[in-house]
């Protein structure tokens, strides 16, 4: 069971992520085994909530990819109620709905069931500060699990310049990111959008690389700061591999054309909150499994992880000598022309 949670967990966070209860029994053998995981964001047009069950003596990995072993029948009492300065504000019943276009992975695929609302949530503002409790009505019990929102309008990028010039040769680049309310660990990825022309007479389409620059906790972030913001550092090289891994060696054919734009860089950063920065690190530390005591659950009545997340975004110009330098890679065919994708 936990290695079906760190890949579920780690893969709901990168793509996108209350109490911890560390000594805990629940489950005898033969026992259903109730699994919960939810990311709220409070900028999502949808929130989705996965309610899921397994049995204690059997494969988890097995009951994940079969729908009729890893649902609930029928529909279940799902809920939030909504909380703004501790004060209780309302309710939001979860409708269910299947997705058809879920990729491959810990649980059964392309259809998925999950539970979800269209109910805006509440951003944190210096007046407000919102949290979510999660109840769930099961045949012999209910869960129950608690979040703080993640973040506000003041998580943002700080950084505007991204520099890869010198490429191998450079020392590493700092971006600069203003911490997100209540969150407990960073995801931070990069991308290099262009514009490629195939042939004399095709469309002009974009397309994007991206890599990761790394996944940190709060406790590394606080010590790496600059004044009020944390300093990420990528690597300058990281944008020539990526180019070199995605287009090779190209041949520079007629009609072949890539250009460059003002900026080309996307900096994203996705902040989980300190549940799913807890989960994560004990589970990792503990290397447990479901019939350990020490498994990190914080799902009231079952397993898994209730939190939220936000993400923020940012585009960025090269710096320094990047441009030329990538266009005297004469293999690759890259021009400047300016302008925005």
């Amino acid at each position: 069971m936990k290695h079906l949670w760190t890949i579920v967990v780690f893969g709901v966070f990168v793509a996108a992520f209350t109490s911890c209860s560390s000594d805990v029994d629940l489950v005898a053998d033969g026992e259903d085994v109730p699994i919960v995981y939810a990311l709220l964001d409070s900028k999502a047009d949808t929130n989705y909530v996965k309610i899921t069950h397994t049995m204690s003596d059997g494969n988890a990995l097995v009951a994940a990819d079969h729908p009729e072993l890893s649902n609930y029948p029928g529909k279940l009492d799902a809920r939030l109620t909504e909380y703004c300065n501790g004060d209780s504000i309302r309710q939001i019943i979860l409708d269910t709905i299947t997705i058809n276009n879920k990729e491959d992975g810990a649980f059964y695929a392309p259809a998925q069931k999950l539970y979800y609302t269209t109910e805006r949530l509440g951003i944190n503002t210096a007046g407000k500060q919102y949290s979510y409790k999660l109840s769930v009505v099961l045949p012999d019990r209910t869960l129950t699990a608690e979040a703080k929102m993640v973040g506000s309008d003041g998580f943002y990028i700080r950084s505007s310049v991204a520099d890869f010039s010198g490429g191998y040769q450079k020392s590493p680049q700092e971006i600069l990111i203003v911490p997100a309310k209540n969150a407990g660990i960073y995801n931070v990825h990069m991308s290099f959008t262009f514009l490629e022309r195939r042939t004399f007479d095709s469309d002009t389409v974009p397309r994007t690389i991206e890599w990761p620059i790394g996944t940190f906790y709060l406790s590394q972030m606080d010590n790496q700061m600059n004044q009020d913001a944390f300093v990420v550092t990528y690597r300058p090289s990281d944008l020539f591999t990526s180019l070199q891994d995605y287009l090779g060696d190209d041949t520079i054919v007629p009609g072949l054309r890539r250009y460059i734009v003002d900026d080309p860089i996307r900096v994203t950063v996705t902040a989980g909150g300190e549940n799913l920065s807890e989960y994560m690190y004990l589970n990792e530390l503990n290397n447990t499994s479901i019939s350990d005591e020490n498994i990190i659950s914080h799902i009231n009545g079952g397993y898994g992880v209730f939190d939220s997340k936000m993400t923020a975004t940012r585009t960025m110009r090269l710096g320094g000598t990047t441009v030329p330098e990538l266009m005297e890679k004469t293999k690759w065919g890259f021009k400047y022309i300016g302008g925005h994708l």
